[in-house]
């Protein structure tokens, strides 16, 4: 697992460097909408190295190297989760930090927890169908998870605005609800994925 995460970080290169400096920007700047994204988006990057391996042929060669389907399938997932963490983690550190010296800033837990599971929704709609349909006549799925993606982010936006409105209780039944949720659709999006990268091989 550890060599498949490599060989990604080193065949994104410069794009990932790239993503980690637009996190970081978004993660200082006081606004809801852009720190909810920066938590968000590294959902798609797992697109951008499934992109790369099929238009290099990785698949093909990887079936002479001593690799677990499953491991492979699973690569793409821990690589969506390691990119959400860390955004998530760049908005919470830098947000409470900052909201030391200014009040305009400042991210709770709460909010980190409920982008993180909208992210790794996408991530769950996202995989199973590049495995499916491969990127080339998959193009709309790119273009499908932007749209939920910012269509995610301003609902965010909006839940964080009216959070000191919402009670603890409302509060606590909805993120326990999106964190099933989540779960769930990571198991079934996983099983979907092996199956459809057998049927591919």
């Amino acid at each position: 697992m550890k060599a498949l995460l490599l060989k990604d970080y080193y065949t994104l290169g410069k794009s990932l460097r790239s993503l980690a400096l637009i996190v970081l920007l978004w993660s200082v700047i006081p606004m809801a909408f852009l720190n909810v994204f920066a938590m968000i988006y590294g959902s798609m990057i797992p697109y951008s190295a499934m992109a790369y391996d099929q238009q290099s042929r990785w698949n093909t060669f990887a079936r002479m190297l001593p690799y677990r389907e499953k491991d492979i399938v699973l690569s793409r997932y821990v690589l969506g989760w390691l990119c959400t963490a860390v955004g998530g983690a760049a908005v919470l550190v830098f947000q409470n930090v900052l909201s030391l010296f200014s009040p305009r800033f400042g991210c709770s837990p709460w909010t980190v927890l409920a982008a993180s599971c909208v992210g790794l929704l996408l991530l769950d709609i996202n995989v199973p169908l590049m495995l499916r349909y491969g990127t080339e006549k998959a193009r709309w799925v790119s273009k499908l998870v932007i749209i939920l993606a910012c269509a995610s982010t301003g609902a965010l936006g909006a839940l964080v605005n009216d959070a000191k409105a919402a009670t603890a209780t409302v509060l606590s039944l909805t993120l326990a609800g999106m964190l099933v949720l989540t779960i769930i659709a990571t198991a079934v999006s996983i099983l979907l994925s092996l199956k459809f990268y057998r049927e591919n091989r």
